[in-house]
């Protein structure tokens, strides 16, 4: 359930991230995909819900994944002790609220303009998103990395990565344009959108998917060369848990979210191919989830093994499964809700114009 929710969470928080980088940047070429952004990331709501549960059951509970929250089980590790004035539980707290009510904000800001914009045409609530996105994207980096360590990296309090912020940004925007390219072909083999999402628009988007997957692999393959050189054992045993108990998981990230679609998205025809690049988008976005469940599920092995029980490894995988597509799919539920709701595009967006006549020349 865990890698399902923040899987879900990184897609919303690349999709904000991408909106506010279209208005700061005052982007032609993408305006008429930028509205399927925003519908995604208006699903940040249902996110919200989806964590509270799990908050819920962490803190009564004393930590089932977050297990620094037993003060009895850590009060006498020197490691936590270090720590606590930052993991504990009334701060945990305190910045889960602060993180969801900072993008919620945001959300609210650049879709009541957006709406207003479809309806009146007013140009100025161009440049008000654009002067938002400013300050936004700052707040969207710190609150998104921070974010990151207190839902993922915490869940081992004795680890720790300076790079843990950007490889979980890198993700989001992965899988967020990802998700894009499969809305808008999704609705163009609907026979909407049709002459206004053209192959130059899906060559960018194709762009844009091969950057990120070099993006992803450059963070993942730093933060692993540091930790290998460092050889410091609360790094290395993070890495080994996941090494030595899912060699198969971890060698399928290794090959399929980077190898395999470095080579197949380098060509420029791949680019522009509809078919392909609606499957790499689909592949993107399986390997997204893996890629959470890479980081989370372990976790749990460590937790039995402590106890001096066998670890589960991929034993249960159906379950696992089924705790990711259960929220997956009300997720996109909620999203296609959205989508269908208003304007497949900013009707009166002053640059949407310059978007139909986007042409590409690399």
């Amino acid at each position: 359930y865990h890698v399902g929710v923040m899987g879900v969470l990184g897609i919303c928080l690349g999709s904000l991230f991408w909106v506010m980088l279209s208005h700061v940047f005052a982007m032609t070429w993408n305006v008429a995909l930028r509205r399927q952004f925003e519908n995604v990331m208006r699903a940040m709501w249902l996110v919200l819900i989806l964590m509270l549960p799990i908050m819920l059951i962490e803190v009564i509970s004393h930590g089932v994944m977050f297990t620094w929250m037993d003060t009895h089980y850590v009060s006498s590790d020197p490691i936590y002790v270090h720590k606590s004035g930052y993991l504990n539980v009334p701060f945990f707290i305190l910045r889960f609220v602060i993180y969801f009510g900072l993008w919620l904000l945001l959300i609210r800001k650049f879709w009541t303009w957006q709406r207003e914009q479809d309806e009146t045409g007013d140009r100025w609530l161009s440049n008000k998103a654009r002067f938002t996105s400013s300050w936004g994207l700052l707040v969207f980096g710190i609150t998104c990395a921070f974010a990151a360590f207190d839902w993922l990296m915490s869940l081992d309090y004795h680890f720790f990565s300076t790079m843990w912020g950007v490889y979980f940004f890198a993700g989001a925007a992965y899988s967020a344009m990802a998700v894009n390219i499969l809305i808008t072909r999704g609705l163009n083999a609907m026979g909407k959108m049709n002459g206004v999402v053209t192959v130059e628009h899906r060559h960018d988007q194709g762009k844009l998917l091969f950057a990120f997957t070099v993006f992803w692999a450059y963070i993942g393959f730093s933060q692993y060369f540091l930790i290998w050189y460092a050889n410091i054992p609360e790094e290395t045993s993070y890495m080994l848990a996941r090494k030595v108990n899912y060699p198969n998981l971890t060698m399928a990230l290794v090959l399929g979210h980077f190898c395999l679609p470095f080579l197949i998205l380098l060509p420029r025809p791949a680019k522009r191919s509809g078919i392909l690049i609606t499957i790499m988008a689909l592949w993107a976005v399986v390997i997204h989830f893996i890629d959470m469940y890479w980081l989370i599920r372990p976790m749990a092995d460590a937790h039995l093994m402590y106890k001096g029980e066998e670890p589960l490894g991929m034993s249960v995988i159906w379950l696992d499964i089924a705790g990711v597509v259960g929220v997956v799919g009300i997720f996109a539920a909620v999203v296609v809700r959205n989508i269908f709701s208003g304007p497949l595009i900013p009707v009166n967006d002053p640059r949407l114009p310059g978007c139909l006549h986007h042409k590409n020349y690399v």
